[in-house]
């Protein structure tokens, strides 16, 4: 069956398409045509007084004080309607005349023709070119920018709506548009702290497009001579302004440091309801430069990250889920900050550290953060004038130079007048340790007292890592010891150092000391080096106890014992060990009595100094032979 087709249809699809596009063509050129002529006769319809009569109003209604203007107006209609008013000046009368809080090179915005024409023009788009604002802020924290405009009607009406946005009557719901600042600056004037704050060179872009609505803000600034980037958003911005809890996320991205925040806070209160925040300080030695800033323990900080999810319960500020990284240190942990009805804000927490060093930790709380005046009498508090800490610390590694420690549990208190720091269990060269330092002054500045205990530790490990030379006990061992020091532990002199040493051990050697050589010796000569005498085996014990207290730099021997297989060795007098010398007298007999003859008692006096002292041999009295008795004639 053949097929057909009708010719009429492609010319009628052919029509239908051209009568279209005459159609929108035409529309297309009347609506240019409408444009341009409304452009050109803008001019003639719109009086430029009106506008700027109603600019002038606008921006008096908008923030509540007198506008000044004082440069000749200039208006624009293409290619959008757009007004421009020079030399603006906002300010408020006072008891000392009137007091500028503010001023504008350039403010311009964008006005609807049709709303001009009617003789009530709306505007949006403005535009501030170099403006400078100036703020005081009382001691109560009230700021003198407080008026009853649009704005601030706006802040005291305005009701949280759930899902974190807000609400305001329509009256004063009004529509704003975009915000763009150019070079700007504020001058903030604090009468609490006696000081000026200024932010200079303020570029910014802000969208908003009601009161009502949701505000974003991306900023950048200088500060103290540093360039910052600013972004801030939130879908409550006038809870904001009027100081009350809001959502709000910004970030702030500096050279040295940058942080960000993104949760529910009150700007006024500065307080924090829930949240999470981050800072990263990526140039530690460059921020406290700048910040004026130094902290003991922070002098060898080059970088260092913290995360936290914030949230406050019962008056308490919790950083939960801390994440935190100290160079090539890392950690976790809880920690808190609340403030007791009666002394200062406490931090408390744990804390988790995959290395510490001690010696750091314990010298961040010690030294003052400095003045800006030179002078050390006007140095500000200590930290711990102002902070208290209660903290619970462990670390898989930790370090106090030159010893290392294993899995440390620790903890820190530093509560008024308390000082603390307590490591209840670490392992210690194959052993145990514990240890408690009780600072003497509130914090660990000015010396304190060290309790410490370490018991089956190797002590010929000990003597390694503290290059250690002459006779010394090499075995395994366990140390008691108490001390006293008017200076922090780390930065004291021995010298400066009192207190009380037992140590005892077991199955060990004394190294350095040849018990034959020195028989050998004393037999031949009046004095010699203990080198001289010395071998590389050393004095074999199976028992070792030594007691002793020090002052002054010197220590009083109370009990030195050395019990070997074969020999007993024991010590007494004094050892001045800031002169590095020796007043010592010893004693070597038979372990067992019964070989007295084989190892024959030996008297000695140690002098000289450390490590390779003077032996002179004391000679012994010789014992009187008892005089034959002849036995008694039986009487007849």
């Amino acid at each position: 069956m053949a097929m057909t087709t009708d010719p009429e249809k492609p010319v009628s699809r052919r029509l239908s398409l051209r009568r279209a596009l005459r159609i929108a063509l035409v529309l297309l050129s009347a609506v240019l045509l409408v444009f341009v002529i409304s452009r050109a006769a803008a001019p003639y319809l719109i009086s430029s007084g009106l506008v700027r009569s109603a600019m002038e109003r606008a921006v008096a209604q908008w923030t509540g004080h007198r506008v000044s203007i004082e440069g000749t107006p200039e208006i624009a209609f293409w290619p959008e309607p757009r007004v421009t008013l020079n030399a603006v000046t906002i300010s408020k009368r006072t008891d000392n005349g009137q007091k500028v809080l503010g001023r504008v090179e350039k403010l311009s915005a964008s006005f609807g023709l049709y709303s001009a024409i009617k003789g009530s023009p709306r505007f949006s788009s403005f535009r501030f070119v170099k403006p400078e604002v100036f703020v005081d802020r009382d001691k109560d924290g009230r700021l003198d920018w407080a008026s009853e405009g649009l704005l601030s009607a706006a802040v005291r009406q305005v009701a949280s709506q759930t899902g974190s946005g807000q609400t305001l009557g329509g009256d004063l719901d009004t529509p704003i548009g975009s915000i763009a600042v150019e070079d700007g600056s504020v001058r903030l004037t604090d009468a609490t702290s006696g000081r000026d704050y200024t932010l200079s060179g303020i570029t910014a872009d802000i969208s908003w497009p009601r009161l009502s609505g949701s505000l974003t803000a991306e900023a950048s600034l200088s500060f103290a001579n540093q360039q910052f980037k600013v972004n801030f958003s939130s879908a409550q911005p006038l809870l904001i302004f009027g100081g009350k809890e809001a959502a709000m996320s910004f970030s702030l991205d500096g050279a040295a440091f940058s942080s960000s925040f993104d949760g529910i806070a009150s700007v006024g209160r500065g307080s924090v309801v829930s949240g999470d925040m981050r800072l990263d300080l990526k140039d530690v030695p460059a921020l406290l430069d700048w910040g004026g800033i130094r902290i003991a323990g922070l002098d060898k900080l080059k970088t260092a990250v913290l995360r936290a999810t914030l949230s406050t319960v019962d008056n308490e500020l919790r950083f939960e889920g801390l994440q935190f990284g100290l160079d090539d240190t890392h950690g976790s942990g809880i920690l808190g900050l609340s403030r007791p009805k009666d002394g200062k804000p406490l931090l408390s927490g744990t804390l988790a550290f995959d290395q510490l060093d001690i010696a750091d930790l314990l010298s961040s709380f010690s030294l003052d953060l400095p003045s800006e005046q030179e002078n050390n009498e006007t140095r500000q508090p200590r930290l711990t004038q102002w902070l208290d800490f209660d903290l619970t610390l462990s670390a898989t590694r930790a370090t106090l130079p030159p010893f290392d420690f294993g899995d440390v549990a620790a903890s820190i208190l530093l509560t008024g007048k308390t000082a603390k720091f307590d490591i209840a269990d670490a392992a210690f060269e194959g052993g145990d340790l514990t240890a408690s330092y009780t600072g003497a002054e509130g914090d660990f500045s000015g010396g304190g007292s060290l309790t410490l205990a370490v018991r089956n530790a190797d002590f010929g490990a000990v003597i390694d890592r503290m290059q250690l030379k002459g006779p010394l006990p090499r075995g395994r061992g366990s140390v008691d010891m108490s001390m006293k020091t008017e200076d922090p532990l780390w930065a004291t002199d021995l010298s400066e150092i009192s207190g009380k040493l037992s140590f005892t051990a077991e199955n060990g050697v004394l190294q350095t000391v040849d018990s034959r050589k020195f028989r050998e010796f004393a037999a031949t000569k009046a004095y010699y080096q203990l080198s001289a005498a010395g071998s590389e085996t050393g004095l074999p014990y199976d028992r070792l106890e030594f007691s002793a207290s020090f002052a002054d730099g010197s220590a009083e021997i109370g009990k030195a014992l050395l019990t070997g297989p074969n020999e007993t060795l024991t010590l007494s007098g004094l050892i001045p060990y800031q002169d590095r010398a020796l007043a010592v007298s010893g004693d070597l007999t038979a372990s067992d009595p019964t070989r007295d003859n084989e190892f024959s008692h030996l008297r000695f006096f140690v002098g000289g100094s450390w490590p390779d002292p003077v032996i002179s041999p004391v000679s012994l009295p010789r014992e009187t032979p008892r005089p034959e008795v002849a036995p008694a004639t039986p009487a007849p």
